[in-house]
C-alpha cells in the first residue's frame, strides 16, 4: 500500500511538472506539444499491441481525427493539419487502451485524476507556485484580482477538470469507495477552486452533471437518502458562504459588468458568445459547397471569423466549431459518438452507470460552450466509461464485454 502511494505521489509530481511549464517553448516548439507529442507515440505503440481492439464507442473519433487530413486545412496550413490530426487521435486512442485496465486500475485513476487536478491548485492558491497560464482578470466586474488556473494553460481548462473532478469525488462519496474524511475534504477543496476560476461553464456542467446523480441516490435506501441530505446541506453552506455572499462571482454568473449587462442582447450574451454563434453560422452559410461537406480548416475559419469580427476566435461551442472545422461530416460523425455512448447507457443495467450518465450530461454542456475536445475533462468521461464496463463484465459473466464495446 505504501508503495503504491509513493507511486502516485510520484507520478502526481510529474504531471505537476508537466502541466506548470507546457505553455513555455523549448525553442520554437512549445512543451504542450512535446510531451503530447510523446503521448501520441505511447499510445500508438501501445494501440498496435492491443488484440481486439474496441472500435464500436470510439470509431468516430478515429475518422474524425482523420478527418483533419482532408478537409481544407492540409491546403492552407499543412504544418497545423498534422498537428490537429495528432491532437484529435490521442482522445480515441486513450480511450480504447483504457478499455484494457481492470476494474480496480480504472476505479484507482477516476479518483487519481479527479484528486490530481483538485490539489494541483494547492500550492498555487497558497502562493508557493505561480501560474505560467492565461490568467482571467476580472476588471470588468469591478475586482483587480484573478481566476485560479494553477497549472493549467488557462482558467476554461481548470474549471472543467474541476467540474468533471468534483462529480467523479461526490460519486464515491455517496458510494464511500474511498476514505469518507478524504473524499469530504477534497469534495470542499474542488468545489472552491471551481467558483474562484470564475469561469461558469465548470458550474454549470457541475449543476447538470449532478442532476441525474442526485435524482438517482434520492432513490436508494434510507442510509443514501441521508448522506444525500448531508451532502445537501453542505453544498448549500458553501453555496451561501462562497457563491450568494460574493458579488464577483454572483456577477459573474448573472452578467453583469462595471459599466454593462449581458443580457441586453443576444449578441452580448455569453461574454460575447452570442455573436461568435451569429458570425459563425453567417461563415457557414456563405462558404462553397466543399467547405460545408468537409469543412475549412481551422486557419480558414479563424480568418473570415477576424474578418467579421475584428479577432481570430473560435466559436466557443463545440458543434459550431466542427461544424465549420470539419464540415457537416465532422459534425455527423461527432454525433455518432454521442449516439454510441447513450447506446452503451442503455446497455449497461448496473448502478455504477449513473457516474457516466453524470459525465456525459457535464460533458455535452462543455462541448456547446467551449469544445468537445478539451482533454481532461474527457479523460474522466473515458476512464468512467471503461469502469463501468469492466463492473459490468466482472458482475455477469455471461455478459460478454465484445457485446458492450464492439457493436
Amino acid at each position: 500500500m505504501l508503495i503504491k502511494k509513493i507511486k502516485y505521489l510520484f507520478f502526481g509530481l510529474v504531471l505537476l511538472l508537466l502541466f506548470h511549464f507546457e505553455t513555455l517553448n523549448i525553442g520554437s516548439v512549445k512543451i504542450s506539444h512535446l510531451w503530447k507529442g510523446t503521448l501520441l507515440l505511447f499510445l500508438i505503440f501501445f494501440f498496435l499491441r492491443v488484440e481486439g481492439k474496441a472500435f464500436f464507442i470510439y470509431k468516430p473519433l478515429i475518422w474524425l481525427s482523420i478527418l483533419q487530413l482532408i478537409n481544407l486545412e492540409f491546403f492552407t496550413n499543412p504544418l497545423n493539419a498534422f498537428l490537429l490530426f495528432g491532437t484529435k487521435l490521442i482522445l480515441p486512442l486513450v480511450a480504447i487502451i483504457l478499455l484494457k485496465y481492470p476494474f480496480n486500475s480504472l476505479k484507482n485513476g477516476l479518483i487519481f485524476f479527479a484528486s490530481f487536478f483538485t490539489l494541483s491548485l494547492v500550492p498555487y492558491a497558497l502562493g508557493y507556485l505561480e501560474s505560467l497560464g492565461e490568467l482571467y482578470e476580472l476588471s470588468a466586474y469591478d475586482n483587480e484580482q484573478e481566476g485560479i488556473v494553477g497549472p493549467f494553460q488557462g482558467a476554461h481548462a481548470a474549471s472543467t477538470a474541476l467540474a468533471g473532478s468534483f462529480l467523479v469525488i461526490l460519486y464515491f462519496w455517496f458510494t464511500k469507495a474511498f476514505n469518507r474524511i478524504y473524499l469530504s475534504a477534497l469534495l470542499i477543496l474542488c468545489f472552491y477552486f471551481l467558483i474562484f476560476t470564475y469561469v461558469r461553464t465548470g458550474m454549470l456542467m457541475v449543476v447538470i452533471g449532478v442532476l441525474p446523480m442526485l435524482i438517482f441516490f434520492a432513490k436508494e435506501k434510507v442510509s443514501t437518502r441521508i448522506r444525500l441530505f448531508i451532502v445537501g446541506g453542505l453544498l448549500a453552506v458553501l453555496i451561501s458562504g462562497w457563491v450568494l455572499s460574493n458579488k464577483t462571482v454572483m456577477d459573474r454568473i448573472v452578467g453583469e459588468r462595471k459599466w454593462s449587462s449581458e443580457t441586453e442582447s443576444f449578441e452580448t450574451l455569453g461574454s460575447g458568445r452570442g455573436l461568435l454563434y451569429l458570425y459563425a453560422v453567417e461563415i457557414f452559410f456563405e462558404a462553397n459547397t466543399i467547405e460545408k461537406i468537409i469543412g475549412m480548416g481551422q486557419t480558414e475559419q479563424k480568418n473570415r471569423m477576424e474578418s467579421k469580427l475584428g479577432l481570430a476566435l473560435v466559436p466557443h461551442n463545440g458543434f459550431l466549431l466542427l461544424l465549420l472545422n470539419n464540415g457537416i461530416l465532422g459534425l455527423f460523425i461527432f454525433a455518432l459518438f454521442l449516439r454510441n455512448i447513450l447506446k452503451l447507457l442503455r446497455k449497461i443495467t448496473i448502478k455504477e452507470k449513473v457516474l457516466v450518465r453524470s459525465l456525459f450530461y457535464a460533458y455535452l454542456v462543455m462541448s456547446f460552450f467551449q469544445s468537445f475536445d478539451l482533454l481532461y475533462m474527457y479523460l474522466m468521461l473515458v476512464l468512467a466509461i471503461s469502469y463501468v464496463i469492466k463492473k459490468e463484465t466482472n458482475l455477469h459473466f455471461k455478459f460478454k464485454e465484445s457485446i458492450i464495446i464492439n457493436e
